[in-house]
């Protein structure tokens, strides 16, 4: 009787567990390209406007998480180049999506995403990039996968 309630509570905890590891919410990105990449995020932070924030190393098939929580805003940009050349930007149409970056950890905020012109990218070899738009559909956890 004893060892049929223990295995009762194990699986009541591994049920709860598994509840509770599903309810997370997160931006995760996902490397499904075949280089290395380093992977650059925009995202709205009230009062700031947006919030631009790089880089995060990943290997060639890893995943790691970028904004941990339930997901604030519908649009968030990503930018992200690999190790043999490959890019990931914004397409020649995509109207806005311009943050600012440079090599090495970075965190910038800025109160416009619209133009190149009105940001602030001096000192520090900082320099805009055009990020691409992710449209989540405001889900409350995003996978963004990068491929060739």
């Amino acid at each position: 009787m004893p060892q049929r309630c223990l295995f009762k509570i194990i699986i009541l905890f591994g049920w709860l567990f598994g509840i509770i590891g599903a309810a997370q919410a997160d931006f995760r990105v996902c490397n499904r390209s075949s280089q290395r990449i380093d992977v650059a995020l925009a995202y709205p932070q009230p009062p700031f406007g947006w919030t631009s924030e790089g880089w995060w190393p990943l290997a060639v098939g890893q995943c790691t998480t970028l904004l941990r929580g339930p997901l604030s805003s519908r649009y968030y940009y990503l930018y992200a180049t690999g190790a043999h050349g490959g890019v990931w930007k914004a397409p020649q149409d995509q109207q806005g999506g311009f943050f600012c970056t440079r090599t090495g950890r970075f965190l910038f905020r800025s109160r416009s995403l619209e133009k190149p012109r009105l940001l602030d990218c001096t000192g520090g070899g900082a320099q805009p990039r055009q990020f691409f738009k992710v449209d989540t559909g405001g889900a409350a956890n995003h996978v963004q996968k990068l491929s060739d």
